[in-house]
């Protein structure tokens, strides 16, 4: 999906930013995200994490309740409407992964320690999760591979475990990364197409590294420019991998001195495309057409959704809720020129989580 050039009314103001443009929203835009209502979404809590792997399968997650005693919160697209599904066990989800109506994996965490769902087309059920550190993302491609990431440190430079489905349980596996080195994302589109984002330190300088899959071995892609100095360091967030020769990932300063920006790989080289008004990206997903949108940290009652079409980007604005709103994450729908994204609205009393959509 791409966000049309021509739902661009006159009215914007365009800004010259890093190596392209971004044409910021007249507020008549927001017509182009719109609210999908559902019962699914009755509850008081989160809504954090979305993943399509087609047009008729899609799941989104959050959580409700306390620390002590959280619930995770489940709603699926069946082809028609959003429903509610339970979990058999009280955890907060972090991420969620389809390969299809049949085939889809959730991740997070409780006071037990990491916790892992499976869905077999019929049921969520446990499947084994290591004690590796908390899981942060899971990614799946449509043949069924699924690999996710564990850490330990919030800053991208603590300690990391990769891990691969087997089939029935969350094992470890071996990428030949070099010492020192922390993997905070990933993208699986097959058992021969798996990427990897991260960064590696000699003990003086942080850099950026992405590994790529293709079935037979792991490489290695250096990620140019500094990512900072231990403890002070950047990190890459998300990576998107639209083809092996159109990559995308995004790069969060977080406390290191440098800027927020996505990274493109063209098959041989690196670009650094600064993001608008140097914001950072939280989320990150393809748009069908080669490009990406991403979510950045937002301070108002609207979503903004940031899309770069591999020249120029723009921002549009999703319609006005009440309390402080964040999208957590998006995905595109594939087969469709639409894009969902999973947020929540913030008051002081209450957490409204919502859908929205473009296309």
């Amino acid at each position: 999906m791409a966000l049309r050039r021509n739902a661009v009314p006159a009215a914007v103001m365009v800004l010259t930013c890093g190596l392209g443009t971004v044409a910021l929203a007249a507020p008549a835009q927001a017509a182009g995200w719109r609210n999908i209502g559902s019962t699914a979404l009755s509850y008081n809590g989160s809504l954090d994490r979305v993943d399509f792997s087609d047009k008729n399968a899609g799941w989104a997650v959050g959580a409700s309740g306390s620390l002590l005693t959280p619930t995770a919160d489940i709603v699926r697209w069946n082809g028609s409407a959003w429903v509610a599904q339970s979990s058999p066990v009280g955890f907060t989800p972090t991420d969620v992964a389809a390969a299809g109506a049949n085939r889809a994996w959730i991740v997070g965490y409780n006071l037990s320690g990491p916790v892992g769902l499976y869905w077999n087309g019929t049921k969520w059920a446990q499947a084994d999760y290591p004690l590796v550190g908390m899981p942060s993302q899971v990614s799946a491609g449509t043949d069924g591979t699924a690999y996710s990431v564990a850490g330990v440190g919030a800053s991208g430079g603590g300690l990391s475990a990769i891990m691969r489905w087997n089939g029935s349980a969350w094992v470890d596996t071996t990428v030949p990364l070099p010492a020192s080195s922390s993997i905070t994302a990933v993208d699986v589109k097959s058992k021969s197409d798996v990427w990897l984002a991260g960064t590696t330190s000699d003990g003086t300088a942080v850099t950026g590294l992405v590994m790529h899959y293709d079935g037979t071995s792991w490489k290695r892609l250096d990620v140019p420019g500094a990512m900072g100095v231990p403890a002070y360091q950047g990190t890459l967030t998300k990576i998107v991998a639209n083809s092996p020769t159109n990559v995308y990932v995004s790069r969060v300063r977080q406390n290191a001195q440098i800027t927020n920006a996505l990274l493109h790989w063209n098959g041989s080289s690196w670009t650094t495309v600064g993001t608008p008004l140097n914001a950072a990206g939280i989320g990150l997903s393809g748009d069908g057409q080669g490009g990406v949108v991403m979510l950045p940290v937002t301070t108002g009652t609207t979503t903004q959704y940031m899309h770069y079409s591999g020249s120029a980007w723009t921002t549009l604005s999703g319609p006005a809720r009440s309390g402080a709103v964040q999208a957590g994450d998006l995905d595109w729908r594939p087969g469709t020129t639409g894009i969902v994204s999973a947020g929540t609205a913030a008051g002081p009393d209450k957490k409204v989580p919502f859908i929205e959509y473009f296309g």
